[in-house]
């Protein structure tokens, strides 16, 4: 049913849609989140052509699987058990999903994230959930992090995770997290590993090299996990643990 709207209302639209980037047109594809307590959520993709900001809505990700969702979550917890009680560093946190989820064994939970309006959201659902420890920040994480990280003291220890888009991460940013001595233990969760995401690892693991700036101790991934969020296609969410 929702379909057949979404078919009517592109009909009616005076925008055109779009099939090939090349050949114009704004209406691409819409994909439907329904719950266990039946309600539905319709997410609709858009090529922007010329249209201006304000003129259509701030993208922002959203698992559409909620049952994959979970249990990626749930691995998220499972591997930080070790780290109850120190401060947490969510970097790419989106409407702040893990962080919100891991606080209740944090002492604080600190997150990024680049769409002012994703932070807000993020916001609106730590009062939601009635949590008091989670501090949501915008910008670009490769301009946030290098200043933030020298203001900050993290006495209880900290844990960092990271979460970001199939680009991977900035290098500014691989570099502020593995050079930060108070940070042990590292989450990377990557929805394509076989991206640049690879470079990233690299980084994180390799010996010291002064010449790029890469002064801290090298990390070691010691854990891999795979969560099926994209069932009936070869594609899987990694969390990968450096320690």
């Amino acid at each position: 049913m929702v379909a057949r709207h979404y078919e009517d209302f592109i009909h009616l639209s005076r925008l055109s849609p779009c099939i090939l980037f090349h050949d114009g047109g704004h209406w691409r594809e819409i994909a439907i989140r329904t719950t266990s307590t039946g309600q539905t959520m319709a997410i609709v993709y858009i090529h922007p052509q010329t249209l201006m900001p304000e003129e259509i809505g701030i993208h922002k990700a959203a698992q559409v699987n909620r049952g994959a969702a979970e249990a990626l979550y749930k691995t998220v917890a499972e591997l930080n058990r070790a780290c109850v009680g120190g401060s947490l560093l969510d970097v790419c946190c989106g409407t702040g999903a893990i962080g919100i989820s891991l606080s209740p064994q944090m002492e604080r939970v600190i997150g990024i994230e680049l769409i002012e309006q994703a932070v807000e959201d993020a916001k609106h659902n730590a009062a939601l959930n009635r949590v008091n420890n989670c501090k949501f920040l915008s910008g670009k994480a490769e301009v946030v992090l290098p200043s933030l990280m020298p203001t900050l003291s993290f006495d209880g220890g900290l844990t960092a995770i990271v979460n970001p888009s199939r680009a991977g991460l900035h290098y500014r940013v691989v570099k502020s997290l593995r050079n930060h001595p108070a940070i042990r233990r590292l989450m990377y969760i990557s929805c394509k590993p076989d991206s640049e995401t690879m470079r990233n690892f690299r980084d994180f693991c390799c010996r010291s090299d002064y010449q790029r700036k890469l002064t801290g101790e090298a990390f070691a991934p010691t854990v891999a996990v795979l969560v099926d969020l994209f069932p009936h296609t070869p594609h899987c969410e990694l969390v990968l643990l450096f320690e």
